[in-house]
């Protein structure tokens, strides 16, 4: 809910900070005192347009702060909404949103302390706060609003239908885009082909195999070092066992040398054994580096075919992967795309032959759920017809009104066919017949900005309205009322107000008698400037205020009128 307003510099108020509580919140005051200017400001904390003429005259910058209470927690398309903006209340469970507005045009938006976008404010305030002022009601003269109103109204049953089509919706929009892509234009889908045939052609008339390209590129290293490679082989047998003074002729000298030598001394013995076996070992070596040096390929043509495979694959790579095995992925992507298209024909027949079985059974949906939106409407007229007397508007009467919009290659209808979205076919328009005997007409057209919002308020007695916006907003909702409608209009307001939190500014002092936290709005002028002031109204000054809005004046007889007053308001709430 709204807990706190602070203003600085905004029309006539230089400073204040307002207190709100929960249930119903009543504005009072005398004509002109300023009561609408905090449901502006409080606008303006939602992102609504700023207009220079907001700054009080004389400062530079106005500033309005929002404070909000989430208890037990933000709604869940607020949640969701936060989330994405990556915000979240602070630790008390608060939300702050600020505006600031200067005289040079310029304009600042803050959540608790964070710059955002003007936009970004007007979609969080939208789930804080709905606002139903003279010349507001956008909500409810937004047809797409509407039908969400008539649908509530309509219960669980419209919900599953909704649900049902919108899945149902998904799919033939699914099915209608594979379709298109299919048959969208045959001579593309023939260059297509060609395209792809090429490619396959080429990647099999290359027979590669996985692995290919490092055995060429090792092979190639070898046949380009062919002859130094035989050199430094022959070179390295010859140390090794070439007669004379080889590395092997050294070893047998020195191993018959030791054993000489372990004749005399016995414990020369194993190393004898040792440099013999040396010996033996380095003749080994010797014979593999020669078998080695057998087996170097000193071949140019070899070396060419080489260098020639290894360019081919260079080429297939820049074309289609990094590595073989990337080419031959690709190719297998290509064959599959290749048998799509090819057998487009048949494809297209069996989407077809889906696309209408789904129109089919969407159309189905469709209808259900119109007929229950007429059962629907028919019984939000017949409900809302005593409430809106009640409230003043007598013989007046809500109906619906319904339309499609052709679309040739939407859901078959009547005469034709419709467009079909995942709410239905339906568009529907709120038409009031304010007074006897007047054809309904558009709300815009046929009401008043206070007969709109009585209209909101008995929406929201049907539960039609509801949501799950914690804080809803009157501004002068009992405009052209008074007597007995007067304390209907309260009653409604009371009611509305044990759900979620209520703001109202009135001129009658039986709504303001069923307030559960009553402010009061006046002006004074101090050193030639005139300022609002806001202050909760308790005790007797309560009762000096209703004595004024009553006219009996503020005298024991006035006190007393507003005593009766209060009485009564209580009786009605004990009473529910």
């Amino acid at each position: 809910m709204l807990a706190e307003l602070v203003i600085e510099n905004i029309a006539l108020i230089d400073e204040a900070r307002v207190a709100f509580g929960p249930g119903l919140n009543l504005l009072t005051g005398e004509t002109g005192a300023g009561k609408s200017i905090l449901i502006d400001a409080l606008g303006l904390a939602l992102g609504e347009r700023a207009s220079l003429d907001r700054v009080r005259e004389g400062a530079v910058a106005g500033r309005v702060d929002a404070v909000f209470v989430l208890d037990p927690g933000p709604p869940a398309g607020l949640q969701a909404l936060l989330a994405e903006a990556g915000l979240e209340p602070d630790e008390d469970g608060r939300l702050i949103l600020s505006r600031e507005i200067t005289r040079a045009g310029r304009s600042a938006a803050r959540i608790n302390g964070r710059p955002v976008t003007t936009a970004l404010l007007r979609r969080v305030g939208a789930h804080l706060v709905e606002i139903h002022g003279q010349g507001d009601n956008q909500a409810l003269l937004d047809p797409e609003q509407q039908l969400e109103w008539l649908d509530a109204l309509a219960g669980a049953d419209v919900a599953r239908l909704r649900a049902q089509l919108a899945e149902r919706v998904a799919a033939l929009r699914q099915v209608g885009a594979r379709l298109q892509a299919l048959v969208a234009d045959p001579r593309q889908r023939e260059r297509e082909l060609d395209l792809l045939r090429f490619q396959r052609d080429e990647i099999d008339g290359a027979r590669l195999t996985p692995g290919e390209e490092e055995e060429l590129t090792a092979r190639r290293r070898l046949l380009a070092g062919a002859e130094r490679l035989a050199q430094q082989l022959g070179a390295a047998y010859e140390e090794l066992y070439a007669a004379g003074s080889s590395a092997a002729d050294r070893l047998a000298t020195a191993a018959r040398a030791l054993e000489e030598a372990a004749a005399v001394d016995p414990s020369l013995q194993d190393l004898a054994r040792r440099v013999r076996g040396l010996e033996y070992e380095v003749e080994e070596a010797a014979r593999d580096v020669r078998a080695r040096a057998d087996t170097v390929e000193h071949d140019p043509a070899a070396l060419a075919q080489v260098e020639e495979r290894l360019a081919q694959l260079q080429d297939l790579k820049r074309k289609y992967g990094e590595t073989v095995e990337e080419i031959l992925a690709y190719r297998e992507q290509v064959a599959q795309r290749i048998a799509e298209l090819e057998d487009a024909a048949q494809r297209a027949a069996a989407l077809e032959a889906e696309r209408r079985r789904l129109l089919e059974e969407c159309g189905r949906l469709a209808r259900r759920l119109h007929e229950a939106r007429r059962r629907a409407a028919e019984r939000l007229a017949r409900e809302l017809r005593p409430i809106l007397a009640s409230l003043g508007m007598p013989g007046a009467g809500l109906s619906v009104a319904f339309r499609t919009v052709p679309d040739p290659d939407g859901v078959p209808w009547e005469d034709g066919s419709v467009r079909l979205t995942e709410r239905g076919v339906d568009r529907v328009e709120f038409l009031l017949a304010a007074n006897p005997g007047e054809p309904p007409r558009p709300l815009a057209r046929a009401a008043s900005g206070g007969e709109r919002s009585r209209v909101m308020l008995a929406l929201r007695s049907l539960h039609v309205a509801a949501g799950d916006v914690p804080t809803v907003v009157f501004d002068e909702v009992d405009a052209g009322v008074g007597g007995e409608t007067a304390w209907a209009v309260g009653q409604r307001l009371a009611r509305l107000a044990e759900h979620r939190q209520v703001l109202c500014v009135t001129h009658l002092a039986p709504i303001s008698a069923l307030a559960d936290r009553h402010l009061a709005v006046h002006k004074e002028t101090r050193g030639g400037r005139t300022r609002t002031r806001i202050r909760p109204l308790t005790g007797e000054e309560r009762l000096r205020e209703l004595a004024r809005m009553l006219g009996t004046g503020v005298g024991e007889q006035g006190t007393d009128a507003a005593r009766l007053l209060l009485e009564r308001a209580r009786a009605m709430r004990r009473a529910g």
